[in-house]
């Protein structure tokens, strides 16, 4: 546990000597004399501990402290005293001290009970996990999604770092989320990164943090993603676009736990769970010299690969109204849904762009069709986008069409006429050179629909 700890008291060598035995430890300690100081510091810098000497210079404690309770409510305060009572603990207790200290106390004994009170205030401010209501990520009947939920659900209680990897918008973030609410760090914070196209010194700083004066720019200190996901999870998407020079720096994080600031001399510790995500072959990098073999065995340990709609057209009905279901109540048009030919014409198209796409284009017809079941009419394809090669998948290729059963390969032909026909079936049923009823037939057996 480490954090923003401000010393207010006078006694130089008290505020001296504790900051040199927390700094090391990863605190960042701020010093201040009086209470104009304190106040000053306390409205500016917003410390995650306050040490409140009883008698400091400025302001009587009865004054102080429902002043600073007021505005930082959320900050825990413990009092020390030179000249401790009975009665003046009860006071700093009722009037919203945390702890009541009395002096002489040892750094590490002080640290603890630092370190006590800011963990009992991040449970007490953090509502329970909810693990109800937000976007799922395994919604489907696919044996491809059924069994990456099956294999992300033994890992939940694993610490090790994640391998998420996955075409553009296949739902790499909402699943990190959705693990991360589901594990044992669900009350610490979840921080997020994408590594694209970030220069180094931007990606070491948001990473790490800087002191001032570490670079031209840097006025005051900054905390770093590491430090402000501590004790949570830290999700670093994209992270094969990280440049080279900044992922030796995280390969240390993740063996040893302990980083630098930028223009920062000691070391700091750290402890988060790491969930990283690609939509490129990082196998490919590595031989490339594109991306560190040591860091990508480092975060490798247990990849998950999400599949593409395209490898599971059967999941996008299922997909596209529940979508539709949310778009409801976000744009307050109750009853969205989907003709049958929608449907059908949504499972024949390609999506380069997989859920994200897919929620694209139903936002659009909802947005702009007059009425609230949406036909095949209302929805608007990127025919140019559909005509591109998708992402390469980033673990074992998709599936071929060696590897499908011939009844998954008749399921996705007879998909793809239809959408192409928008679902008329007497036209499809000529293009696939069979009679009208045997396509019913087919249409039963496979659990598609369409118009007549």
């Amino acid at each position: 546990m480490t954090g923003r700890c401000l010393i207010a008291d006078a006694d130089l060598e008290l505020r001296s000597a504790l900051r040199r035995f927390i700094e090391p430890r990863g605190w960042e300690a701020l010093e201040a004399r009086n209470a104009h100081e304190a106040r000053e510091l306390l409205r500016r810098a917003r410390p995650d501990v306050v040490l409140l000497e009883e008698h400091l210079p400025g302001s009587p404690l009865s004054e102080m402290l429902p002043e600073w309770r007021a505005s930082h409510p959320s900050v825990p305060l413990l009092v020390l005293s030179a000249t401790p009572s009975i009665d003046g603990a009860v006071q700093a207790i009722k009037l919203g001290a945390e702890q009541f200290v009395p002096k002489p106390v040892e750094p590490p004994t002080l640290l603890r009970l630092m370190e006590h009170a800011l963990e009992a205030q991040r449970t007490r401010a953090l509502p329970p996990p909810d693990t109800a209501g937000g976007p799922e990520p395994f919604l489907g009947v696919s044996p491809l999604i059924r069994q990456l939920e099956a294999t992300v659900r033994r890992l939940l209680d694993s610490d090790r770092a994640l391998l998420l990897l996955g075409e553009t918008g296949t739902g790499k973030g909402m699943l990190a989320s959705w693990i991360h609410l589901r594990g044992p760090r669900a009350r610490a914070p979840l921080v997020q990164l994408n590594c694209a196209g970030l220069a180094p010194q931007l990606l070491e700083t948001e990473l790490f943090g800087h002191e001032r004066g570490a670079f031209t720019s840097a006025v005051q200190r900054k905390l770093g993603l590491l430090e402000v996901a501590h004790k949570g999870s830290l999700f670093l998407d994209e992270v094969g676009d990280m440049d080279p020079l900044v992922q030796p720096k995280l390969l240390k994080v993740l063996e040893e736990r302990r980083f630098r600031r930028l223009g920062e001399v000691e070391e700091r510790t750290v402890d988060i769970r790491l969930i990283a995500a690609t939509h490129q072959n990082l196998v490919e990098r590595v031989r490339a010299g594109r991306f560190r073999g040591d860091l990508y065995f480092r975060i490798s340990t247990l990849p998950l690969r999400l599949p593409a709609l395209r490898e599971r057209p059967e999941d996008i009905p299922i997909i596209a109204r529940n979508m539709l279901e949310r778009l409801s109540d976000e744009l307050g048009r109750p009853g969205l849904g989907l003709t049958a030919e929608a449907e059908a014409a949504l499972c024949g198209y390609t999506w380069p762009g997989n859920l994200r796409e897919l929620r694209n284009v139903l936002e659009r017809a909802a947005l702009l069709s007059a009425h609230p079941v949406l036909k095949t009419e209302d929805l608007d394809f990127n025919a140019a986008l559909a005509g591109m090669r998708p992402d390469a998948p980033t673990a074992s290729p998709p599936e071929s069409d060696l590897s499908l059963t011939l009844r998954e390969v008749e399921r996705r032909h007879i998909s793809r006429v239809l959408a192409s026909e928008g679902g008329h079936v007497g036209r499809a049923a000529q293009r696939l050179g069979i009679p009208r009823s045997s396509l019913y037939q087919k249409l039963k057996s496979l659990g598609l629909s369409a118009k007549v």
